[in-house]
């Protein structure tokens, strides 16, 4: 069950990510989702904070641009959890 948390979405260069920071009953995790290809590019991994969880979303997306053809990442508009 999700408690709290925020997650971002990403679409640059023709890929398209949601980011993930989220407390639910596993404790905090981060996770990012490739909703072209319907795959997890970072499963959920346990975090200490909800903001160590963004920074390290962050990491992966930016990681994730970079190799699937050197695409930057935009500035992220993160959105409470539950939000459209």
């Amino acid at each position: 069950m999700l408690t709290d948390g925020v997650w971002s979405e990403v679409k640059v260069g023709g890929e398209h990510l949601r980011l993930f920071s989220e407390h639910n009953a596993q404790g905090i995790q981060v996770s990012v989702y490739n909703v072209k290809t319907k795959t997890w590019i970072a499963p959920s991994e346990a975090v200490d904070g909800i903001e160590e969880g963004k920074e390290r979303a962050a990491k992966y997306a930016m990681a994730y641009l970079k190799r699937a053809g050197g695409l930057e990442l935009p500035p992220l508009q993160w959105k409470e959890a539950r939000s459209r």
